[in-house]
């Protein structure tokens, strides 16, 4: 990780899921409709540019054979090549993908579920014990199992083999797609992603969402150290947490206490084809203060549904998070992009501000981060400074701790400026002649850049000439 900005950070995330684009239409309207509000709201509104795109789950319709499947993800992967172009500047990195229910390939797991010889009473038995070899049909009302349990696995397959193309050696998605999840830390920001699947155990007959908790438990140790470090880290899965009596189709809320303890701030989900407004969830048993243990929970709405996906007076949406990022806290405001097209079934999306019930139109939460000493942030700053060798933003991150903590860090300021060769940065970054070392760096400075108006400024500086040191004096000849 080479970030040093632990204070002051803002940047922005582009939330979309359950893309589902039917066969009627391609991508092109979306895309332009996309980028018309880009243009209005980083123009009218005042938010920042996405540094970062999370696609939580559904990307395709799905169908029943490969063929149409790796069709659809084809289409689909150049649409994603198109908004990376548009949002992040091609750095595929920050795009952060996981998969839905409709990424399962279904034809797959119709061939390893057959009808289960056990006795009723034996299955019955077996499937309450929560077996994860049973699947009971309503339709059929019969018991199946799996009885092909390789053949079963291979139902992220064509999901997989799109995620790894699209990526293309940036990364590569986890050998065991339903126990394992993969981490990203970004260079530049103080955050980290954690792309989760909550499509463990799921097929054509099971419904339920489902994180393995060998899935949280696969990346614990990378989240602690980011928490940490003060960073900021963020689950992205597909599945909502709750539902109606009769519906199944949603995971168990139990996973959220594993991230709860996994150092987990913020879960990015969809799956319920609505913005869920940031529901706040926390486990009294494991607060350690009120400011600790809670999890800021953001769905988005489907983002090319149509009336088959959009419930009764729903429209499609998506979110635009903005995230102001300081020393253990971080302000979060969401803005919901809407369709106000009235035909859900439209081909043009026309998108604007969700109007909510205050002055912004924004729904302001705030998480709390761990809190670093500055002893901390200047030992992370040094560490990171030998790693990348990038002098200057040591020296950034240095003038915002001290703006931060009003302390002044001058000697260690004065030991990464130095080594900076950008001596236009090292002239302007000594305000003020203090001490002989100031002098010199100012002077060497405007020797190295031949500035005639520099030169001629610090020939008449009262506080230059004053100087008995013999290297001052030297350069100051040289000057001349």
């Amino acid at each position: 990780v080479e970030s040093f900005k632990i204070e002051f950070m803002k940047y922005t995330i582009l939330h979309i899921s359950d893309i589902h684009k039917s066969s009627e239409v391609d991508y092109d309207s979306l895309l332009q409709s996309l980028k018309r509000d880009l243009d209005s709201y980083t123009s009218n509104e005042g938010i920042l540019k996405p540094s970062f795109i999370v696609v939580s789950g559904d990307l395709i319709q799905g169908a029943y054979t490969d063929q149409e499947i790796v069709n659809q993800y084809m289409e689909v992967e150049a649409f994603l090549d198109k908004i990376c172009n548009l949002y992040l500047d091609n750095n595929r990195k920050r795009c952060i993908i996981v998969p839905g229910n409709h990424d399962v390939n279904r034809r797959i797991t119709g061939l390893s579920i057959t009808p289960s010889t056990k006795s009723y009473v034996d299955c019955c038995k077996e499937y309450f014990s929560q077996s994860t070899k049973l699947r009971w049909s309503w339709k059929e009302k019969t018991f199946y199992e799996i009885y092909d349990v390789a053949a079963y696995k291979r139902r992220f397959e064509l999901f997989v083999s799109f995620y790894n193309h699209f990526y293309a050696g940036i990364r590569t998605y986890p050998a065991d797609p339903d126990k394992e999840a993969y981490v990203y830390n970004d260079d530049e920001y103080p955050v980290t992603f954690c792309g989760l699947n909550s499509c463990c155990n799921l097929d054509h007959l099971c419904d339920t969402g489902n994180i393995a908790e060998e899935a949280v438990n696969s990346v614990g140790a990378e989240l602690n150290s980011s928490y940490n470090k003060g960073y900021l880290n963020i689950a992205v899965w597909h599945h909502h947490y709750y539902g109606k009596p009769l519906e199944t189709n949603y995971m168990d809320r139990a996973i959220l206490t594993d991230l709860l303890i996994n150092d987990v701030h913020i879960g990015l989900f969809g799956h319920q084809h609505q913005i869920q407004v940031a529901e706040e969830y926390s486990d009294m048993l494991l607060a350690k203060n009120e400011q600790t243990q809670k999890l800021l929970l953001i769905s988005s709405g489907t983002l090319f549904g149509t009336k088959k996906e959009l419930a009764f007076g729903n429209h499609r949406q998506y979110n635009v998070i903005e995230i102001d990022q300081h020393n253990g806290f971080a302000n979060i405001d969401i803005n919901i992009r809407e369709d106000k097209n009235p035909n859900p079934n439209n081909k043009i999306p026309h998108w604007a501000m969700k109007a909510l019930p205050n002055a912004t139109n924004k729904i302001h939460c705030q998480v709390h981060l761990k809190k670093l000493s500055e002893n901390q942030i200047l030992l992370e700053i040094d560490r990171q400074c030998k790693k990348s060798g990038d002098y200057k933003k040591a020296c950034e991150a240095i003038k915002q701790l001290q703006e931060e903590t009003h302390i002044s860090y001058d000697k260690l300021f004065k030991m990464y400026l130095k080594e900076i060769k950008d001596y236009d940065y090292v002239y302007k970054n000594i305000k003020e002649i203090k001490t002989v070392e100031d002098a010199i760096l100012k002077i060497a400075a405007a020797m190295q850049l031949n500035d005639d108006v520099k030169k001629q400024k610090l020939l008449a500086d009262p506080q230059l000439q004053n100087f008995e040191d013999n290297n001052v004096k030297t350069l100051l000849q040289n000057l001349k």
